[in-house]
């Protein structure tokens, strides 16, 4: 419901391609996506990473903290290669071409954030 997956790559549908947004992708308010109805937000992915670590010691809570850290840290360089830009939000849709907020907002590099402390670097 909030399409985060090992495999989102393939698996996850252009709509709800980078995952986790502020709503559920099956929500009948998520289609028309709004401020803080359904993009993906970088304090947003660093809460639900700290929350996950409680529960490691669970296999499905452990794959689900990895796999978030994967897809956020893709989104994140994603727009960074393509444009330089630190957003202050993100689109779920994998065809959005630019930020969705401001284009160099401080939090939303927690959504990168998290892979650096997932790899030890923090």
């Amino acid at each position: 419901r909030f399409c985060i997956s090992e495999t989102y790559e393939t698996t996850n549908s252009d709509e709800c391609y980078w995952g986790l947004p502020s709503i559920s992708a099956d929500d009948e308010a998520f289609p028309p996506l709004g401020y803080w109805r359904g993009f993906v937000w970088g304090p947003m992915a660093q809460l639900t990473y700290w929350s996950l670590k409680q529960y490691d010691h669970l296999e499905i809570v452990n794959t689900a903290r990895k796999a978030l850290c994967s897809q956020m840290s893709a989104m994140f360089l994603n727009m960074w290669e393509r444009h330089g830009h630190v957003c202050e939000n993100f689109s779920p849709h994998k065809q959005e071409e630019d930020c969705t907020g401001d284009k160099f907002y401080h939090w939303g590099a927690l959504a990168g954030f998290i892979q650096l402390i997932e790899d030890d670097y923090y």
